[in-house]
């Protein structure tokens, strides 16, 4: 078996995997009506000035017109994550420049 059967094997399983916890979805694309796929994407979201990432989470791609549909607990777990990294005590952002502008100012 070549490395890239057995990366393909292995993206199906944890697929597979997935789809067992999240449960059936929708076969159809509500935009488009085109056939829905559980593949793995990255999302994003930009608040306050800061870009908040999940790399490689599973969610349902339309195969016709790309549109992404992510499931409740996935949703949930990513809107946890952003509100964790909010309350985890990094300076807000307006200190943050101020901070860099004080350290230019004394050089």
């Amino acid at each position: 078996m070549s490395d890239d059967d057995h990366g393909k094997k292995k993206k199906d399983a944890d697929l597979d995997r997935y789809k067992d916890l999240l449960g059936e979805a929708e076969e159809e694309c509500a935009a488009c009506g085109g056939h829905l796929e559980l593949e793995k994407v990255n999302l994003e979201d930009y608040q306050g000035g800061k870009l908040y990432m999940m790399e490689q989470v599973p969610a349902y791609v339309c195969q016709e017109c790309n549109e992404i549909w992510v499931p409740e607990p996935i949703m949930a777990e990513f809107e946890k994550m952003i509100e964790t990294a909010k309350r985890s005590g990094a300076a807000p952002e307006k200190e943050t420049k101020q901070k860099i502008i004080k350290r230019k100012g004394k050089k």
